[in-house]
């Protein structure tokens, strides 16, 4: 009997022994992401866990960033050599990785499925490509319908130009401090160009010349843009973006330039709240175009990675687009890459989704230059000294100018 039980304890222990064996010979895939949010992380975890059951060689570890210390985190990473081996990028930071040689080029992989996907050209350097274009978003404007009928205002016929969004948002802001006309974003990195920029863009001005070696942020077409950004932020409130959705959800903001992830929020929260979403407005009925920020995220891959084609292999799985829809579907209004998305009834049969959708038809991405994390701090110091009038928009985009040169050459 005690030889048995010897034998029996013999046989468990070679078996844990292999089950742990089994479980380091794993390959364990590093993937840096941002999407925290208790609505969204769990389709994360999911589609991990789902590329895992498919792949039981792979254990993907997940690590979350934030907006707000993401970029210099993982320009540490890449310094100190511990970059992971998948990494999220906001398409405004991809130039600057991919120009200084520490992703890895994926552009034979890429050139198998491009016809297959929108908006390359971020993660596009020197025609060379170095990530895989993700999850697509724009921002349009968020109306309340019930702060315009108190003033007069049709609520089924938003704003169309810049005049009427101005006169609309200081109608609506009489009301104050009720409520407010327009929601401008105080000085937040990363979000408050994103909010001026559309404006520029629609009045036909540009960042860069062609050959990127001069700015032209302080044209005509930018200043007048300007000038028109500090009206509105004198017909409304300043604050943070998460602060302005929520005081937007109270009823006390008529406009306010917002994503995906406010629609999703009433939707969830505030299906009482009356409002509509329409494109962002024109300079003119006959002049310029309802531009608007462009913004993605992208899947990279570290040059240094010990795990290449495994790394390869979760990207490809990750933006496939039933698996991608599964994720946008908890962002909001996010787009898949997969081109054919847009014909899904979840955004065809939407009436705020179509919406989203046609504004992409007229987003803009910013120029992918090496530099642009940093020239994005330079317009968005000089949007900020114009709101809180430390400079008048001629000089602000002149010291922008003078800066971008600078940091051109």
């Amino acid at each position: 009997m005690m030889k048995k039980i010897l034998l029996i304890i013999l046989i468990l222990l070679l078996s844990l022994s292999c089950s742990q064996k089994k479980q380091e010979e794993k390959i364990q895939l590093s993937f840096w992401q941002f999407w925290t949010d208790p609505e969204v992380k769990p389709t994360i975890e999911s589609l991990v866990s789902e590329f895992e059951k498919q792949n039981p060689n792979i254990k993907v570890t997940l690590t979350d960033l934030t907006w707000s210390d993401g970029h210099e985190k993982i320009v540490v990473s890449f310094s100190s050599k511990t970059a992971p081996d998948v990494l999220e990028l906001g398409s405004d930071w991809v130039p600057e990785f991919s120009s200084e040689g520490v992703l890895l080029d994926v552009t034979e992989e890429a050139e198998k499925i491009k016809e297959d996907y929108l908006m390359w050209e971020p993660v596009t350097y020197k025609t060379r490509i170095f990530g895989f274009p993700w999850i697509l978003d724009t921002r349009v404007l968020f109306y309340n319908k019930e702060l315009m009928k108190k003033v007069g205002l049709n609520p089924e016929k938003p704003p169309q130009t810049w005049d009427e969004l101005l006169e609309y948002s200081k109608k609506i802001n009489s009301l104050k401090p009720k409520a407010y006309g327009f929601g401008a974003n105080s000085f937040e990195r990363h979000r408050l160009y994103k909010k001026f920029l559309p404006f520029f863009w629609s009045n036909g001005g540009k960042i860069l010349n062609n050959s990127w070696t001069e700015s032209q942020i302080n044209s005509k077409e930018g200043v007048e843009a300007l000038e028109y950004y500090k009206k509105l932020t004198q017909a409304g409130i300043m604050d943070t973006q998460r602060n302005l959705d929520e005081i937007f959800k109270k009823n006390q903001i008529g406009f306010l330039i917002s994503g995906g992830w406010l629609l999703q929020d009433i939707k969830e929260n505030h299906p009482e709240l009356d409002f509509g979403v329409t494109l962002m407005p024109k300079p003119k009925k006959d002049k310029g175009i309802s531009a608007s920020f462009a913004g993605g995220e992208y899947l990279v891959i570290s040059k240094d990675s010990k795990h290449k084609k495994e790394a390869l292999e979760f990207i490809k799985f990750m933006i496939k687009k039933d698996n991608c829809l599964e994720l946008c579907k908890n962002i909001g209004s996010a787009s898949p890459s997969a081109k054919d998305a847009s014909l899904d009834p979840y955004y065809k049969d939407n009436k705020y989704l179509s919406v989203f959708q046609n504004q992409l038809r007229y987003a803009i991405s910013p120029p992918p230059h090496p530099q642009w994390v940093y020239i994005e701090e330079i317009i968005e110091k000089a949007v900020e000294n114009v709101m809180y009038d430390k400079k008048t928009p001629q000089q602000a985009l002149d010291e922008a100018k003078e800066k971008m040169d600078k940091l051109l050459k």
